[in-house]
């Protein structure tokens, strides 16, 4: 019985420094739909995720909904949890912060962003495992509208030393289409003119490009934001810069998000062409993939393949989220 205890301690630590100086990492995104607290916030428009509020938003639901979010990521990356993961739609980083301590305490897991000026509150930020990764920098991009009073969030870029290589990593969560397409598309523009200022200057100076965007932008991938701005390209397109990810997916009418009964993909990774160059950290060809299992899908009817939401027709129905997440994976060269 000694001997079989030493064999496991020894096995079990193999296999714990294996996950760790693993050389491929799974970067993965997620729109969690509206993880907030029940505290009311003067300065921000929260008022239905108050317990008295149209949501009735309990302390019960708010550890139902961590509960759930937290069943999904445990679940990505063969059940090993993500390497790197950004999340949209956050009220406070200490929400986060509790998903962690709580409900994911198999990773060293840490988490980086900010508030943002967002008229509801809602915030990007990138958790990432601090045994893999060297925290590095990060900051905010606020994107600024000169011709109407609006405001959105920020796009978080979280720069991360894995091994002799840095990433780059940009979280976005661009203004939404309420109110029309018309009215909403320019501000989406403004967001792609943002990033693609910042991605090119970025360019410059680093020795290596390998830069990872993620998030939910409201667009697909052959809106003019995402095809004309960015210059977000399909994969071994000549001159590309930016490689969307999802464009094959896309254009077989896979996505996200459901709308009116159809799928839009409006979560999306796009990667620069260091990632190809077969030199430090490449892309793992057809990785790319829509997160998805039974257990926080609808299996049948109309809505089939699609998440289980926390509400639906404004009942509660104690769900996970109203977007699938996207993930992909990296390795780097020997």
């Amino acid at each position: 019985m000694k001997y079989i205890f030493y064999i496991t301690i020894i096995l079990t630590s193999f296999t714990y420094t294996f996950a760790r100086v693993s050389d491929t990492i799974y970067v993965a995104s997620w729109n969690v739909e509206n993880l907030f607290d029940n505290i009311d916030d003067p300065d921000k428009n929260d008022e239905d995720f108050l317990e008295s509020g149209n949501k009735k938003w309990t302390n019960e639901r708010i550890f139902n909904k961590m509960k759930n979010l937290a069943d999904v990521i445990s679940f990505m990356n063969d059940k090993k949890g993500p390497d790197i993961l950004g999340l949209i739609e956050i009220e406070h980083k200490y929400l986060v912060e509790k998903l962690i301590v709580n409900f994911l305490p198999n990773r060293n897991y840490h988490v980086v962003g900010y508030d943002s000026p967002d008229a509801r509150g809602i915030d990007n930020y990138l958790m990432y495992d601090e045994d893999i990764f060297e925290l590095i920098e990060y900051n905010k991009i606020p994107i600024i509208f000169f011709n109407e009073e609006y405001t959105t969030r920020d796009i978080l870029h979280v720069s991360l030393g894995f091994k002799t290589e840095i990433i780059d990593v940009f979280v976005n969560h661009w203004p939404s289409r309420r109110g029309g397409e018309e009215r909403s598309n320019p501000r989406r523009i403004n967001a792609a003119s943002t990033l693609k200022r910042y991605v090119d200057s970025l360019s410059i100076f680093r020795e290596r490009n390998n830069i990872i965007i993620v998030g939910d932008f409201n667009d697909e991938p052959d809106n003019y934001s995402l095809k004309n701005i960015l210059e977000a390209k399909k994969i071994h397109e000549p001159l590309a810069g930016l490689i969307n990810l999802s464009w094959e997916m896309f254009e077989e009418g896979i996505g996200t998000h459901l709308y009116n009964n159809e799928f839009n993909m409006l979560d999306q990774i796009i990667i620069s062409n260091g990632f190809f160059d077969k030199a430090g950290i490449e892309y793992v060809d057809n990785s790319f993939k829509i997160v998805s299992d039974d257990f926080f899908t609808h299996t049948e009817g109309k809505k089939k393949g699609s998440i289980i939401p926390s509400f639906e027709g404004g009942k509660y129905i104690g769900g996970f989220a109203d977007h699938l997440p996207v993930a992909a994976r990296f390795f780097i060269v020997k």
